[in-house]
């Protein structure tokens, strides 16, 4: 099994590239310099890095496709139904948050919502001054998540943009008694690359379909 890293050089791509190094994994990177169309001798794509690049790569690999891990944010409803086609070919790997510990506040915030479905809440999120998208990917996991329990649900995700923050979301949850805070802060990226570790080891049996963490973590992998 070879893998590529697409976009190597970046902040992800080394990381991704050291851990899978540690684990003794065959992989190569590709950079802008390179000619994509070496994707082709990897058995496994992974991806982290901005949306315009990310569509343009996929619209490449549809033609040979290839198992895609993508960690990319910022994507619209016209590039998800582009990473759907794909999916429809080969086994693709979403996941806007590659974390653990957030995917694990994912699995049990809808029925903590609904014991505090009374409460007045607020979502918020904080990242580094570089981050293009807002709000995040991860703040709009969380949204849908509490739309699983209530449809209807109206709310604006408060973002910032500040120094060098990695990644930081904050739900909150208010009455007039009491408040309830859950945070997640990443702390490094390597916990997102042990994650992009978990979803290689998930994918590399799956032939065709759309996947993501919530889809690893209900096989216990």
């Amino acid at each position: 099994m070879k893998i590529a890293i697409i976009g190597i050089n970046g902040k992800m791509g080394k990381e991704i590239a050291n851990i899978l190094n540690e684990m003794n994994y065959d992989f190569f990177g590709i950079t802008k310099q390179d000619n994509f169309e070496i994707y082709k001798k990897a058995d496994i794509l992974i991806e982290f890095t901005n949306r315009e690049a990310n569509i343009e790569h996929i619209k490449t690999v549809l033609n040979e496709p290839r198992k895609y891990i993508i960690g990319t944010t910022g994507f619209n409803e016209q590039d998800l139904e582009i990473i759907k086609k794909l999916s429809e070919k080969t086994a693709v790997f979403l996941s806007y948050n590659f974390s653990y510990g957030l995917n694990t506040i994912l699995k049990f915030l809808p029925n903590l919502y609904k014991h505090l479905i009374d409460y007045d809440f607020a979502i918020y999120e904080i990242h580094h001054k570089f981050k293009k998208d807002k709000p995040s990917g991860t703040s709009k996991m969380i949204l849908n998540k509490l739309k699983e329990v209530n449809k209807n649900l109206d709310l604006t995700i408060e973002s910032f943009r500040l120094g060098g923050i990695l990644g930081e979301h904050v739900i909150i949850f208010a009455n007039e008694g009491e408040v309830i805070e859950i945070k997640h802060k990443a702390l490094n990226r390597k916990v997102f690359a042990i994650g992009v570790i978990k979803a290689i080891e998930f994918i590399k049996d799956k032939s065709v379909g759309l996947y993501s963490m919530e889809d690893l973590y209900s096989q216990k992998v």
